[in-house]
């Protein structure tokens, strides 16, 4: 069940900027959500003042890179974790949320993972989700982690059904993800790396990696076309696709 998360993320999982080692207690997005707390044990507050950013520590630390920029009319509710090099822009919410490096984020996040190098620029609930390297959420793109009943979530994770055994839980999203404007998530979406998503409704739960979702039908992008793209995003952050070229044609030969 692991080995699935090389759907989702191609390399190591970062949280608080450093390399984190899975094991047996927390081997799944929706548990390292589920005990975000955790991750917090030894970070402490950096104790920044930035003027015109609201920052509350009295649920837990709130840690901010010395590089990282936050924007005026910020409101920051530890625990958060902020990495080198993001950008926090101007009324966003931000709260029990771990923000590895090189990101940019606005709206309202709550209990969520962003791997580096992944953006949130625009307006739109973000909760209790993960997100990994190199996603780009469009305007608008928003997250439902409740579902109305108060049923647990369930999500497909390697062809079966899994119960999170929590009612909160949002999306997980994989490597290299696209989302157009005004997309909405339903609670537990899973959508695995290298996926263009277009659409303005509620997508299907599950949309499997490398395709391309566009009215209501799912088809395969070929691996040029995904590398003309990840090319392209990887560059804007002076990154090389092609050092990673190799594993992503493996993960794309496999599926």
């Amino acid at each position: 069940m692991i080995e699935h998360l090389k759907k989702i993320i191609s390399s190591d999982l970062i949280i608080n900027d450093k390399v984190y080692n899975l094991d047996d207690s927390l081997k799944f997005p929706w548990q390292w959500i589920a005990n975000i707390d955790l991750f917090f044990n030894n970070i402490e507050s950096s104790y920044t003042k930035i003027d015109n950013v609201v920052i509350d520590e009295s649920n837990g630390p709130v840690f901010i890179s010395e590089s990282a920029v936050i924007e005026p009319f910020v409101i920051i509710n530890g625990p958060v974790f902020i990495g080198d090099n993001c950008l926090i822009k101007s009324h966003s919410n931000i709260s029990k949320s771990i923000i590895n490096h090189n990101c940019k984020v606005k709206g309202e996040v709550n209990t969520s993972i962003f791997q580096p190098f992944a953006n949130k620029a625009h307006e739109g609930f973000l909760g209790h989700s993960f997100i990994a390297s190199w996603v780009n959420l469009g305007a608008g793109t928003t997250t439902s982690n409740l579902k109305n009943n108060y049923s647990n979530v369930i999500v497909r994770w390697n062809g079966e059904l899994i119960d999170t055994k929590s009612i909160f839980f949002g999306s997980i999203i994989g490597e290299h993800v696209k989302t157009s404007i005004g997309t909405n998530l339903n609670t537990g979406t899973v959508i695995e790396m290298g996926s263009n998503i277009v659409s303005q409704s509620f997508l299907p739960r599950f949309i499997p990696n490398f395709s391309f979702y566009y009215n209501g039908r799912i088809s395969k992008i070929s691996f040029e076309d995904f590398k003309g793209v990840a090319s392209k995003s990887m560059s804007r952050r002076n990154v090389d696709f092609s050092s990673v070229e190799a594993t992503f044609f493996d993960l794309y030969k496999k599926d």
